[in-house]
């Protein structure tokens, strides 16, 4: 049993090591399903909360429509980013009276179905060319990848190559790391984010395939290890597109 518990502990003790941080950013993620025929009305609702609740400091708030993925047509409300000790202010502020009270006449009587709340923190040294204007692009995509029990190492590994033939090749990509940290598997979960304009900077703009560039960069052949190290380190993998609501966002 002793056995077991220290093969349990020791993973999960060496990813908490890997990818910790000093007083890290925390950015508060919850999803929202809109009742059938009630997207205009929560949209409404959620204009209102934002100027009553929303409008300052760490309750500003992002709101964006998902319109790809297994929660398109879902809304996802992103804060942040906070530290851990101005998690306790948001929730005080959030279980307030007077935010619970408007909450239940405006949102929930529109709202199907809540997942969240999620916390999330940034994962600065995987990051490559990231913007960091702090202003939010017209669209997001998230890239989202769930990896095997004990295999944070392997996984963090496969980034630093992946990010490796991206530097040494000079490349035009922008995109940030993070992963999940409460509300969900813990150090299990990964998203990969990238900014964009319009669906048009989804397409290619290197002159070369990347695995031709990994091989480049990493020796003849590498990039067919890497992708058998990604399928022995990867659970599953999904993607969605998240639009960027200008009008129901207060930051």
């Amino acid at each position: 049993m002793v056995k077991r518990l220290i093969s349990i502990f020791i993973p999960l003790m060496i990813c908490a090591n890997l990818f910790a941080q000093p007083n890290p950013d925390i950015y508060r993620v919850a999803y929202l399903k809109p009742k059938s025929g009630s997207m205009n009305q929560l949209l409404a609702g959620i204009k209102e909360h934002n100027k009553k609740h929303h409008n300052k400091g760490i309750m500003k708030v992002r709101t964006y429509r998902v319109v790809s993925g297994e929660k398109s047509g879902w809304l996802v409300r992103t804060y942040g980013p906070m530290k851990w000790a101005q998690v306790d202010e948001f929730v005080a502020n959030s279980e307030s009276k007077s935010h619970a009270d408007h909450g239940a006449k405006h949102l929930r009587p529109h709202i199907e179905e809540r997942v969240g709340p999620m916390y999330w923190t940034p994962i600065e040294d995987l990051h490559y060319n990231p913007d960091t204007s702090g202003k939010p692009t017209k669209m997001r995509r998230v890239q989202f990848t769930h990896i095997k029990p004990g295999m944070s190492n392997e996984y963090y590994d496969l980034r630093q190559k992946y990010n490796e033939v991206h530097k040494k090749t000079n490349s035009d990509a922008s995109f940030s790391m993070g992963h999940l940290i409460h509300g969900g598997e813990r150090y299990a979960i990964y998203a990969t984010f990238s900014g964009m304009d319009s669906w048009g900077d989804m397409a290619p703009t290197a002159s070369t395939s990347f695995s031709s560039r990994y091989n480049k960069v990493h020796g003849d052949g590498s990039w067919d290890k890497f992708l058998k190290q990604v399928s022995k380190t990867i659970k599953k993998s999904h993607d969605e597109m998240r639009v960027y609501m200008k009008e129901h966002s207060t930051r």
